[in-house]
């Protein structure tokens, strides 16, 4: 759970995402791949050279900002997401390092308004975002292993 600060903050932030997000995620994806080239292979470079790859993003993260306090309304998205991670075989290992990206991205695209107000509540909200997303591969993971022990049965 997040706390009332960082939903209220986060939720401040939406307009700006829903401006800003696509260069945001494409810068995230620039740092992401530079400083972790060995994730690369995991990504569709087709999508990240037309652009598709951080619109999609960014749009995940506006809807999380602007949802942030009614995360069931997200239920669709995360499952589509958290099933996508798991067919490129993304581990929980990862997460801090997109979250290290984002984060700088957002510094560099937003500036003076990455106030370090801002930056912990977006390091708490990406957090527990990125808990969910595990917890639910993980699931998907389980589930998908107990389906092959079926069929050998």
């Amino acid at each position: 759970m997040v706390s009332q600060q960082t939903i209220d903050i986060v939720k401040s932030t939406a307009p700006v995402l829903k401006k800003n997000g696509q260069q945001i995620t494409t810068r995230m994806y620039e740092i992401m791949f530079q400083n972790h080239p060995e994730i690369r292979e995991q990504f569709s470079m087709s999508a990240q050279a037309d652009g598709s790859q951080p619109a999609r993003l960014a749009t995940a993260v506006y809807s999380y900002a602007n949802q942030i306090d009614n995360l069931p309304a997200l239920k669709s998205m995360v499952e589509k997401i958290a099933h996508r991670h798991v067919q490129t075989h993304v581990t929980p290992e990862q997460y801090p390092i997109v979250g290290e990206s984002l984060l700088q991205a957002m510094k560099d695209i937003l500036g003076e308004a990455a106030t370090e107000e801002v930056m912990a509540a977006w390091t708490e909200a990406y957090q527990v975002l990125s808990e969910v997303f595990i917890n639910r591969e993980h699931d998907i993971y389980s589930d998908s292993q107990l389906c092959e022990v079926c069929q050998k049965v």
